[in-house]
């Protein structure tokens, strides 16, 4: 296995006491084939098999608490956990530049929506005072048609 450890110290756990790798996916359960750890199970990321998805996670499935502690004194606990580290922060990092991306985005469409509603908010204005003006007129031709009805009527 060419993948590198990592320590277990940072890991999350979901409600159902499921392993979760830093994606925040369910792990799958892997068998080392390693000279140093022959058979022993670990928790790995569920992409563990493209390169480009995987986190990296791992993390020893617990059988003998003397046995992990052994196994993690040899490893180097603290080294690997300034590795954990560093892996976690670069997954968070590109998650937010993802949100951020995001986000932007969505805020071009929020503002394009908003010119567009004001264009049509300034035309349909535009219209009522033209349908005013109409009225205005109508009522003014009215009263000159009554007036002039009127004219007549006093005129015969």
């Amino acid at each position: 296995m060419s993948k590198r450890a990592s320590s277990s110290t940072l890991t999350s756990i979901n409600s159902r006491g499921v392993v979760l790798c830093w994606h925040k996916k369910p792990c799958v359960v892997n068998t080392s084939g390693t000279e140093a750890n022959p058979g022993r199970q670990f928790y790995g990321c569920p992409f563990w098999m493209d390169e480009k998805k995987n986190c990296r996670f791992f993390r020893w499935v617990r059988m003998n608490v003397d046995e992990d502690k052994h196994h993690d004194s040899e490893i180097g606990l603290s080294t690997l956990n300034i590795e954990e580290s560093l892996r976690l922060a670069e997954c968070k990092a590109e998650r937010r530049k993802k949100e951020k991306k995001l986000l932007a985005e969505e805020l071009s469409r929020w503002m394009m929506a908003h010119e567009i509603m004001l264009a049509e908010g300034k035309r349909v204005n535009n219209e009522i005072h033209v349908i005013r003006a109409l009225l205005v007129l109508i009522v003014l031709l009215n009263l000159i048609l009554v007036v002039l009805m009127l004219h007549h009527v006093i005129m015969w």
